[in-house]
């Protein structure tokens, strides 16, 4: 599955294609709109609109009074207090119409995960993610108020993992070659549909779906299957009330979480965004939330937090 050289020509043969596009027409918007309704797109549940863009976000998260069982090494049991562990983010996309009804995109990435106190560094350690994703948009179908778009594409990462539970457990149990730091470079391919409706003129609603297959993110686990789901509802102000302001609220379910866990539980992420909405421009501020519902601790974590987001429509 790790094919690091075919992942690296399909990137550049993505990249000549995007950075050599011209525009497939001259947009009267160039932000996403059907109906009569223009979308507050959000990171969190992409839209299915083949246009071109820039994006840039940056976040950051926090969860705090984490309540973790005994630290269990070679059958001794060790007490640990509450810990807290931090995420932050950061992504930069652009997309690029070949096409009125494809699209090319590459992405880069950057998620970190820290337990900041020592019982929630010995349970949970350190994981950074980073890595980039290729893939196509194509719109499918096309009504007077919905749109349907298919996607395709690829990641490649390196997962960093600075786990000090599993170190231990090594040592303590003469594993050869134990590694308190571990590189995993997991490549994974998705495919999914998007889709949007305009309610009226002031709400929309977008929908999600993907699966993926593909390596994953621990070494000693096998290749996988993944999925996700993804719902969000949007506010635009400026028809009823003329002014360039809007919201959405989206959530995404998933089953491989990049941001929340090494283990392979589910997950689910929302976002309250609320933006200023320019003719070619969003500029938004989004609270949070990460909820993982099963980790190496006994009870779930709940993460809150912010991140400021930047999109330019061409």
């Amino acid at each position: 599955m790790r094919s690091p050289g075919i992942v690296l020509r399909s990137a550049a043969a993505v990249v000549l294609l995007v950075l050599t596009a011209a525009h497939a027409r001259a947009d009267d918007h160039p932000r996403p709109s059907v109906g009569g309704h223009t979308f507050v797109s959000t990171d969190l549940v992409a839209d299915p609109f083949v246009r071109t863009f820039v994006r840039t976000s940056l976040g950051y998260a926090y969860a705090e009074s984490i309540d973790y069982p005994p630290l269990v090494v070679a059958g001794d049991s060790l007490e640990m207090l509450d810990g807290s562990l931090s995420y932050a983010t950061l992504g930069i996309e652009y997309q690029g119409a070949l096409r009125d009804w494809i699209a090319a995109r590459i992405g880069l990435g950057l998620v970190s995960r820290l337990g900041t106190q020592g019982s929630s560094l010995a349970h949970e350690g350190v994981t950074v993610t980073s890595g980039f994703d290729i893939g196509f948009l194509a719109r499918l179908r096309a009504t007077p108020k919905t749109m349907l778009s298919g996607t395709f594409g690829v990641t490649n990462q390196t997962v960093t993992i600075i786990d000090v539970k599993q170190f231990a457990e090594d040592v303590a149990a003469d594993v050869p070659n134990a590694r308190l730091v571990d590189d995993v470079p997991p490549v994974r391919s998705s495919a999914g549909l998007r889709w949007a409706w305009a309610a009226s003129p002031s709400f929309g609603v977008t929908l999600l779906g993907q699966g993926s297959y593909g390596d994953a993110p621990r070494r000693h686990e096998a290749t996988s299957w993944g999925w996700d789901v993804g719902a969000s509802v949007d506010y635009d102000a400026a028809p009823k009330h003329r002014v360039p302001l809007g919201a959405a609220f989206a959530c995404r379910l998933s089953s491989t979480p990049g941001i929340t866990a090494t283990t392979d539980a589910n997950s689910s992420q929302t976002v309250l965004r609320i933006a200023y909405t320019g003719r070619n421009d969003v500029v938004a501020l989004d609270v949070l939330g990460v909820f993982n519902r099963d980790n190496a601790q006994a009870t779930a974590i709940w993460a809150g937090g912010t991140a400021f987001s930047m999109r330019i429509y061409f």
